[in-house]
Parts: structure tokens; C-alpha cells; sequence
């Protein structure tokens, strides 16, 4: 019964506020637009701010987790490789395998992720705003490659990739926590009180957006291809690399992080990027939809399961 209301509480408040966001977006109260802007404050100003501060309280005698930092890199990475040598077996068109890629790989981790590991500790979650440095490179990356290679418009040059990557305000975020706390840098009340106060606000109002951009009608004809992708991302991938970290010894607050890397849904940047390089779009927004929704259900079982056999705690 522990273990099971342990769990419960990581995923009900994610489901409440989500489902405001729904709601409010189904009663008109917010709209599409309005919903995009949101979203790019929160990627803009608030997350990366949680993301600094987050950084800032480590303890200085904390040890980085080098093993489970590496472990995230290695395993996102080589499920980007699995997936490009497997994907012509499953999608026939071409403008489908990209996003049939980035479908399986490319976790929410940022928005759903770091608010999924600060549930389960808030007081010790540091290592998840670590792997922002880690993973999130290799999710827009590898995502990017793939809609480059099997794509059908505005293809990004090398350089605009790594401009992109290096430009992205989770890594600027993540660089600028570690020089505070590296260096000590003191930070006058005045400034640092405010800014903590818009770093908190970050997790909710980013699942409410996420909330808000669900839409159902976006499975349309893609139903083989759209399954796989969920079933793939939401049982096959997690239950691969979180029995590989179970295995290695990886446990309690490093294991939580590897959920919301792993099993995370399917980031909501991949839909716009789909539409944007002539990947199937009806698909990508499909996979955003269907694993988001059906990620409250996967992650609880995840949690559940693993709390139940001792690996969190």
C-alpha cells in the first residue's frame, strides 16, 4: 500500500494539472496561440531558471553522478542508432521514418521529465538538471539528423545544428548554474528572490501547456505506425534501458531521472519540427497526444513497479 500511494502521489498532481489545461483549452478559456507563447516563456525564462537554481543548491560536496549522466547519453544515443537501422522495417514512406524515430527516442524531458523527478524528490534532484546537459543535446540532434535524412523540406546545415544545440536555453541554463555554483557567485536577495519565484512557477505552468495542446483528432490514418510508436516508447524502450540501470546497480534518485528520460512522452517540439522539415506531421502530432496521454498510466506502473521492488525509494 506504500509503495502504490508512493506512486500515486508522483502522478496525480501531473494528471491534475494537465487535465486543467485540457479543460481549459476544450471551454476556450485558452486557445492555440495563446498556448504557444505560454510555452515559449516557459522554455525561455522559467524552466531555464528552475534548471540554474536547481544547480545552485547543490551541496558542494556533492559528487557528481557520472555513471548515470553517461548511462543517460549512451542509452539515448544508441536508441537513436537502434532505430535508424531498424525503422525501414516498420515504415514504408519516407516521410514517416524520421518521425518514426524521433517517436520511439525523443522524450518530453525537460516539461514532463525534471517536474516527474522533483515529485519524487524535491529536496534531492539535482542530477536531473544535469542531464539537461546530456540529453537534450542528443534528442535535437539525432531528431534533427533524422528529419534531414528522410525529410522532404528546409534542411538544417551542420552548422545550424550545433548553433541551435549550443543556443538552446536549457544548455545556456544549465552552463550558467554551473559557473555560479562553481565559482560561488553570490546573487544580491533583491535579484535572486524573484527569480527563484518565476523558477518555481515553471513545472506547473509547463504541464498545464502540455495539457492544453492535447488533441485526439491527429491519430487520423496512421494507426500501425502511431501504435508502435506508443507502445514503443512508453513500454519497450523504458523497459530495455531501466532493466539495463537496474542491472548496473543504478538506483533511488539517478534511477528516477533515468524514468524521465526513457519513459517520458514523446517531447512536444517534435510536432512543429516534423511539419517544418516535410516529415508526416498527422503522425508526429499523433505520437505527441497518445504518448503523453498514455504516459500517466506507463509512468505510474513504472514507478509503482520499482518502488514495489526496492529500486527508489
Amino acid at each position: 500500500m506504500e509503495d502504490l500511494l508512493f506512486s500515486v502521489k508522483t502522478i496525480f498532481p501531473l494528471l491534475m494539472i494537465m487535465a486543467v489545461g485540457f479543460l481549459s483549452r476544450r471551454l476556450s478559456w485558452i486557445d492555440d496561440h495563446s498556448t504557444r507563447k505560454i510555452n515559449a516563456c516557459v522554455f525561455k525564462i522559467f524552466l531555464p531558471l528552475l534548471i540554474v537554481f536547481n544547480l545552485v543548491d547543490m551541496h558542494i560536496e556533492t559528487s557528481i553522478d557520472w555513471k548515470t549522466l553517461l548511462f543517460g547519453f549512451v542509452g539515448s544515443l544508441s536508441c537513436f542508432g537502434i532505430l535508424f537501422l531498424i525503422t525501414p522495417l516498420f515504415a514504408k514512406e519516407r516521410k514517416d521514418r524520421g518521425v518514426f524515430i524521433q517517436g520511439f527516442c525523443r522524450s518530453n524531458y525537460a516539461i514532463f521529465g525534471i517536474p516527474l523527478v522533483a515529485m519524487m524528490y524535491p529536496e534531492n534532484n539535482a542530477i536531473a538538471s544535469l542531464m539537461v546537459a546530456v540529453v537534450v543535446p542528443v534528442f535535437n540532434v539525432m531528431a534533427t539528423i533524422a528529419l534531414m535524412i528522410y525529410g522532404t523540406e528546409k534542411r538544417s546545415s551542420p552548422w545550424q545544428i550545433v548553433k541551435g544545440v549550443l543556443l538552446n536555453p536549457l544548455i545556456l541554463a544549465t552552463a550558467a548554474g554551473f559557473l555560479i555554483w562553481g565559482l560561488k557567485i553570490p546573487l544580491p536577495e533583491i535579484i535572486e528572490k524573484p527569480l527563484r519565484q518565476m523558477g518555481s512557477i515553471s513545472t506547473p505552468l509547463a504541464l498545464f501547456c502540455l495539457g492544453a495542446t492535447l488533441d485526439f483528432s491527429k491519430a487520423r490514418a496512421n494507426g500501425r505506425l502511431l501504435t508502435l510508436s506508443v507502445l514503443g516508447k512508453l513500454v519497450f524502450v523504458p523497459f530495455v534501458y531501466l532493466g539495463i540501470a537496474v542491472l548496473m546497480g543504478i538506483r533511488d534518485v539517478s534511477l528516477a531521472t533515468l524514468i524521465a528520460v526513457f519513459a517520458s512522452p514523446v517531447s512536444v517540439s517534435s510536432f512543429p519540427m516534423a511539419q517544418q522539415m516535410g516529415g508526416n506531421d498527422d503522425l508526429a502530432g499523433g505520437q505527441v497526444v497518445f504518448t503523453t496521454a498514455f504516459s500517466i498510466v506507463t509512468v505510474f506502473c513504472w514507478v509503482y513497479l520499482l518502488k514495489m521492488l526496492g529500486f527508489i525509494g
